[in-house]
């Protein structure tokens, strides 16, 4: 499934190669314009990316016994933040490419594009989703052992129903068992959000 899945993203990359080479040589200004083309590239990445999260999750939770525990462990070990397509090997190497065709300098490397990439990389370095519940953080507390950031209730229940539970957070290293001891509630982060929030509704 998973190399059909990858064979299938190669042949559209291809198709869209193959729109922007007659773009190229017959299309109007508007269709040789590489902003069209970096968003579609942009949204096959990010399907690509969560693909292969689920795909992921799948390999991490297929060891669980029970139905309860494989749950759990799916949904822990699904990606909690976007990733920053922009800055992906696949979409850079394709920018690269289609700008090549068309004649357009500076690709990836214009300041715009760089400027982009910064706002982008701050954007996603702030965590929005709880590892546990899937949803958004409104009260992030982080765990001092791992520094990993969880929903204050969610983590709290957890620990309710089994306190040797270790940090939840997808990939985390630690062994250690999470303590209420060792979470620490994140203002600066609930501050972030906050305002993200409050300008996204503006």
């Amino acid at each position: 499934m998973a190399d059909m899945f990858s064979n299938n993203l190669d042949k559209i990359f291809e198709s869209i190669t193959s729109t922007v080479k007659l773009a190229k040589d017959y299309g109007t200004a508007d269709q040789k314009n590489i902003k069209i083309y970096g968003a579609l590239a942009e949204k096959l990445v990010t399907i690509e990316q969560k693909f292969n999260g689920h795909k992921k999750a799948l390999q991490e939770s297929s060891k669980e016994v029970t139905l309860e525990e494989f749950d759990r462990r799916y949904q822990s070990s699904l990606p909690t933040s976007k990733s920053n397509v922009k800055q992906l090997k696949r979409y850079k190497e394709y920018i690269t490419h289609t700008g090549s065709i068309l004649d357009v300098d500076g690709l990836p490397g214009s300041s715009a594009t760089n400027d982009d990439d910064e706002e982008m990389q701050m954007e996603d370095a702030v965590q929005e989703m709880d590892p546990i519940t899937k949803l958004p953080l409104e009260i992030p507390v982080r765990n001092r052992l791992c520094q990993h950031v969880y929903e204050k209730s969610a983590i709290e229940g957890l620990l309710r129903k089994n306190p040797r539970t270790r940090c939840p957070a997808m990939g985390c290293p630690s062994n250690e068992y999470v303590t209420l001891a060792d979470l620490q509630e994140d203002k600066q982060l609930r501050q972030i959000l906050m305002q993200r929030r409050e300008r996204d509704y503006m």
